[in-house]
């Protein structure tokens, strides 16, 4: 491992003799990768474009998070600014490889672009998987080869769910709300167990003394609990509004704006609200912290997936099927 890392902090020297000059244009794509981009770009797609299609993307997101977040702790290897030698430009509490920045927006872009099969969309998906990872190297907050990972595994993500999709869809048309409800909240569960397993497995494996300060938080369980909140949210509030609230997003665009800026509004103010309150109940890092964090993500794709819509309803901003 040590001649990756001396591969990697060379490369990564190099790249930050750009620096500052594309410090703010890193930091910008960095932030494209990260959750609050996606909290805005996902409910875009599922209210003004395709409710079945934002669904998947959401599905896709979450499933490339939550085991990218179990490798992490698996390998549980440095950033490259823990091991000196390069401007630390950003900061990370996780684990480095693989890099769920380069997993997640290759999954995502790539299966989007899939789905659209438009020309400038593929174009867009090769922009923003190809600088996403590049502004990780540049904060030296990655090394190469958790970008190479990411990428490897983010594509095996999409084959996984390419192939099962179909059947998968087909076997939950047929399901009851109930039925869902309890899939959603098993899947959830799984996830959270998933990393309290891996987390279990490396406890015996302290981290090297040189970087552990700085991985103080790496083997938080927060992740799994966000993760399995915001799965259990989704999967639930999509059942829900097949039955209660299906729609189509409207023909005039002004009403899919005036739909998408009420929902986003409401779904930042749940968002951040949450967030406030609970801070004021409790700890994050503590079990009713955890609780809690479970149930504010899943109160955000709840209100993405079902209560939004029913409200776009009552309010005739898109149209009922």
């Amino acid at each position: 491992m040590d001649a990756l890392y001396d591969f990697g902090i060379a490369l990564i020297q190099a790249l930050q003799t750009l620096s500052p000059a594309l410090d703010g244009v890193m930091k910008f794509f960095s932030f494209l990768g990260r959750f609050e981009f996606y909290l805005v770009l996902v409910p875009l797609i599922y209210w003004a474009v395709n409710a079945s299609l934002g669904m998947r993307l959401l599905l896709v997101l979450t499933v490339t998070d939550a085991f990218g977040t179990a490798l992490k702790h698996l390998f549980h290897q440095p950033r490259p600014y823990w091991l000196g030698g390069v401007k630390e430009l950003a900061q990370e509490t996780s684990y480095g490889v693989p890099s769920t920045h380069a997993s997640n927006s290759l999954a995502f872009w790539v299966y989007l672009g899939y789905q659209i099969k438009r020309s400038w969309l593929w174009f867009l998906a090769v922009i923003m998987i190809f600088f996403i990872a590049y502004s990780r190297l540049h904060l030296a907050v990655h090394f190469p080869h958790d970008v190479l990972v990411g990428w490897l595994y983010g594509g095996l993500v999409i084959y996984v769910f390419a192939k099962v999709e179909a059947r998968v869809g087909a076997w939950a048309q047929k399901q009851s709300v109930l039925m869902l409800a309890l899939v959603g909240l098993g899947a959830s569960l799984a996830v959270i167990l998933l990393g309290l397993a891996v987390l279990a497995l490396i406890s015996g494996t302290p981290d090297p003394e040189p970087w552990s300060r700085l991985a103080s938080q790496a083997r938080a369980p927060n992740n799994y609990f966000t993760l399995g909140g915001a799965l259990f949210g989704a999967i639930l509030g999509y059942a829900l509004m097949r039955r209660n609230a299906n729609f189509l997003p409207s023909q005039s665009w002004t009403r899919r704006g005036l739909s998408f800026l009420l929902g986003i509004i409401v779904t930042l103010l749940i968002y951040y609200g949450l967030d406030l309150g609970f801070a004021a109940i409790t700890a994050d890092d503590t079990p009713l912290g955890y609780l809690l964090r479970y149930v504010r993500y899943a109160s955000v794709t709840l209100w993405v997936t079902y209560l939004a819509p029913w409200v776009f309803l009552k309010l005739s901003l898109v149209e009922k099927t």
